[in-house]
């Protein structure tokens, strides 16, 4: 960031917008509820917790602000704790984050207004603030796609499911529920996406090297185009799609009749966004030895969270990895990366292409069929990416260590 200065007007323009906006923002957070969606809203929280990482780590705040920044996390905690707060171990822990978010939003605003150096703050609320446009604008696209799709294809994913030798959300779902810290820790490794690809981003910042991925673009390309298929092809889930009967009582195939059903749900399965999510941040992860195993780990568990939750139907998992790499290849910037696009994008279209137009044959499908495509969809994009990363033309030589994370700390200027 050093040796770039914001033009005057600009600077001056931007001071009286955010002097204007700030406590509209403050105002607007208790009016429209933002304090209380917080308290209650799992992903939400673990969203603003991520947005404090960024401040405290790429907003270079002084030290005196931190403190008051934290003070006024605690204040908003203690202000606006609902008497319906979201139940997940160290909820506390997070919801206080998401606060110490909210008010590093503050500072980051006020720094932007006061302080000579205002660069790094104002290009840390700009990454900030796409956090929270993502949010807004998926929620209303979620909404927007289960008004004018309200019937659902779950019944064709279930049946398809069934052909991999038994419903795998089902059992998985049973697995999760049996021991209940297992089931606990889920809750949270599902939720947390927003603030594992906060981390992530974090990571990369305090890097200091250029890489082929931008992960915002990425992060906000991969959310838009998942949400653009959810009008496609919606489905639900299957907690949404069987109720109570999930995940206890798998209904046996002869009772169902394969055809759309209106469900009261968002249509968020096909494909699994999470899945998806979690592969783009173990795949550019690669650059920390422990980073990427705990990414593949964090991976694996987020797969079965999203399926022993009824979120998503195994298949939705499965379809996650092409998709991804069409992804990840078209926000890269490395030579070759178009066969990756084309992989991605071309085995993507094809399960949608068969999910419209030809389930029953799925449905009706042998096993040992389903696993092979299965394994074939999973292992060509897994390999077209090992082949897109190692095009990566910026090189690590000469990099400090990655491994760990370092505050950014101004000099306390009073």
């Amino acid at each position: 960031m050093a040796g770039r200065r914001i033009p005057a007007p600009l600077a001056y323009l931007t001071k009286a917008i955010l002097l204007a906006s700030l406590p509209l923002v403050i105002y607007g957070g208790y009016k429209y509820g933002l304090y209380g969606l917080i308290s209650t809203n799992p992903p939400a929280q673990f969203t603003y917790a991520g947005i404090a990482l960024l401040y405290f780590v790429s907003s270079a705040p002084p030290r005196r602000e931190m403190i008051l920044t934290v003070a006024g996390g605690l204040v908003l905690l203690f202000a606006f704790s609902l008497l319906r707060p979201s139940d997940f171990a160290g909820e506390t822990l997070v919801r206080y984050g998401a606060f110490v978010g909210i008010a590093g939003l503050i500072a980051m605003t006020g720094r932007a207004i006061c302080a000579r150096d205002k660069e790094p703050a104002l290009e840390t609320l700009a990454r900030c603030l796409i956090f929270v446009v993502l949010g807004i604008m998926l929620g209303t696209m979620l909404e927007l796609a289960s008004q004018v799709r309200p019937m659902k294809f779950d019944l064709f994913l279930y049946s398809i499911d069934v052909r991999f030798g038994t419903a795998l959300s089902f059992v998985i779902g049973r697995l999760i529920r049996a021991w209940s810290p297992f089931g606990q820790f889920e809750i949270v490794v599902y939720h947390s996406l927003p603030f594992a690809f906060a981390v992530l981003y974090a990571a990369h910042i305090r890097r200091g090297q250029r890489g082929p991925v931008d992960i915002l673009t990425m992060m906000w390309v991969n959310a838009v185009v998942g949400y653009g298929l959810y009008f496609l092809y919606p489905a639900a889930g299957p907690l949404y799609a069987f109720g109570p009967a999930f995940p206890y009582a798998a209904p046996a195939l002869r009772e169902l009749t394969l055809q759309v059903v209106r469900l009261n749900a968002p249509p968020n399965a096909m494909p699994s966004l999470h899945m998806a999510g979690a592969l783009l941040i173990w795949w550019n992860a690669r650059h920390w030895k422990l980073g990427r195993k705990i990414a593949l780990g964090y991976t694996v568990l987020t797969g079965m969270a999203a399926v022993g939750f009824g979120e998503h139907y195994f298949l939705d998992l499965v379809v996650a990895f092409p998709y991804a790499l069409a992804i990840q290849a078209a926000v890269s910037k490395v030579p070759r990366r178009l066969p990756a696009l084309a992989i991605g994008a071309v085995m993507t279209a094809a399960w949608f292409i068969a999910l419209l137009f030809a389930a029953k044959q799925l449905a009706a499908a042998p096993l040992w069929m389903m696993w092979t495509l299965a394994a074939i969809t999973a292992a060509v994009p897994l390999s077209a990416n090992a082949r897109l990363l190692a095009a990566d033309p910026y090189v690590d030589e000469g990099a400090p260590a990655a491994d760990t994370l370092q505050l950014a700390v101004a000099p306390d200027c009073g």
